[in-house]
């Protein structure tokens, strides 16, 4: 059985005075159904 990993380059994002924090791209990722969801 082999492991895939995806890694997507992404960083908190300020446009228009809506912001989206690495917190939240990290819970997005894990509901899109992403186990072990890591930031840098």
């Amino acid at each position: 059985m082999s492991n895939t990993t995806y890694i997507a380059l992404l960083r908190g994002i300020n446009v228009g005075g809506h912001t989206v924090t690495m917190e939240r791209l990290r819970a997005l990722f894990g509901e899109l159904g992403f186990a072990t969801v890591r930031s840098y």
